[in-house]
């Protein structure tokens, strides 16, 4: 660990790590305040249950040892059983007030306290508050600042928060060199690997789209499309006439409407497809009859753009100016479609997707070449990722530990 006063024009005060040598054994605990059957349920379980259940595991245990306080009720379920089973000690903190769980953290010793939910649903803030973890990091659950001096750093990557945005955040940065969002596709997903036929797996044809036609996806929720997105997307379907628009019926009404507005630009309203979400264990298979993933600008792709990417679909994205706007840039980072699929405008967004949708050859060869390599992708290496969130947590308790205040921490790839 190399403590630097001013590593770089952006960030005056980091520390850049390539290697650590410590022998501490930190004990990093996780709050976990999602874990019951609930509205958002569907994408809780993907993050933290279906899709990030190995972080636990994987965790390194010379290092490092896992504890895993659990906020929200006791109902059984298989997610939450291996979550739990991935932690060195689990408690059933759902029955406890804030001043007991804080004894019981002090008496656990924890270095350094993880949250997983920020400002969402079942928030318990209280917790970090009263903790008496030296060091308290926020983690996957909130896209964005804490806002709150009880929570020292943010997990993040370059792309999500470059440097020179480190401002706007109240928290230190911890960058991770890689995406920050870490997935368990290459564990628990493998059933896009799997060779065809896939009984229970709609057709092409049976979703309603022909051999010719270039599917545009995106499968992100309605509130992340806003005006400008869809115009921009209206222009895509208006120079390319093979091009169908595929979205998922988040809402009742939004089909008819959507398809009004299609119609207002001159777009034949059929050419917007809609189908209700599908089973967990066919959705992935399903999707990857798309060409091509649409991503919004207002709110990116964020559990969603690694599924799509790990069902072999390239995401186009236009990264903004805050953490939620930027996150699939990190994603197609992580996957090598970096200098393919990230525009740097709304106009260079429109002409991207025209270019790839007009150049069928090309994007099918994006296509191949993602499908092929995505098992050795970084963005699906749940072990290296893993390896270096524990790399960054390690350097934040080393600078706690060296009597400093905390300072951005960057972990070389």
């Amino acid at each position: 660990v190399c403590c630097l006063p001013h590593v770089s024009v952006f960030l005056t005060s980091a520390v850049f790590l390539t290697s650590l040598s410590s022998s501490r054994l930190l004990s990093s605990s996780c709050l976990l305040s999602r874990l019951l059957p609930a509205p958002g349920w569907v994408l809780v379980r993907r993050c933290w249950c279906g899709g990030r259940q190995s972080v636990f595991r994987l965790h390194d245990r010379r290092r490092v040892k896992v504890l895993g306080y659990a906020l929200s009720g006791n109902a059984p379920s298989p997610e939450r059983e291996r979550i739990a089973s991935g932690c060195d000690v689990w408690v059933e903190a759902a029955g406890l007030d804030y001043p007991d769980l804080a004894r019981r953290m002090a008496a656990d010793k924890v270095h350094v306290l993880v949250d997983t939910t920020g400002y969402t649903m079942r928030q318990k803030t209280e917790a970090m508050v009263l903790s008496p973890a030296p060091v308290v990091l926020s983690f996957h659950g909130f896209p964005g600042t804490m806002g709150a001096s009880f929570v020292h750093y943010l997990s993040s990557d370059p792309r999500t928060t470059p440097p020179d945005y480190a401002g706007f955040y109240s928290e230190r940065l911890g960058l991770v060199p890689w995406t920050y969002l870490i997935n368990d596709h290459r564990q628990s997903r493998r059933e896009v690997l799997a060779p065809p036929p896939h009984p229970g797996v709609p057709t092409r044809a049976e979703l309603g789209f022909g051999e010719g036609d270039v599917v545009l996806a995106s499968f992100n929720q309605m509130y992340k499309v806003e005006p400008k997105v869809f115009e921009a997307w209206m222009q895509v379907l208006a120079r390319v006439p093979r091009a169908r628009l595929w979205m998922l019926k988040f809402s009742t009404s939004a089909p008819e409407l959507l398809r009004e507005e299609a119609a207002r630009r001159g777009v034949q309203p059929s050419r917007l497809v809609f189908h209700d979400k599908f089973p967990h264990d066919t959705e992935l298979l399903a999707k990857a009859h798309a060409d091509l993933f649409l991503d919004t600008p207002l709110f990116n792709a964020h559990t969603t753009g690694g599924d799509v990417l790990w069902a072999g679909i390239p995401v186009l994205t236009l990264p903004g100016d805050n953490f939620a706007k930027r996150v699939a840039s990190g994603l197609v980072h992580s996957a090598g479609l970096l200098d393919l699929t990230c525009a740097r405008s709304l106009d260079d967004y429109v002409a991207l997707a025209v270019q790839l949708c007009r150049r069928g050859r090309v994007l099918r060869r994006v296509r191949r070449r993602l499908r092929e390599a995505r098992e050795a992708l970084p963005l699906f290496d749940t072990r290296l990722l893993t390896a270096h969130l524990e790399r960054s947590m390690a350097a934040m308790w080393e600078v706690y530990a060296a009597g400093l205040k905390p300072m951005h921490v960057v972990v070389a790839a």
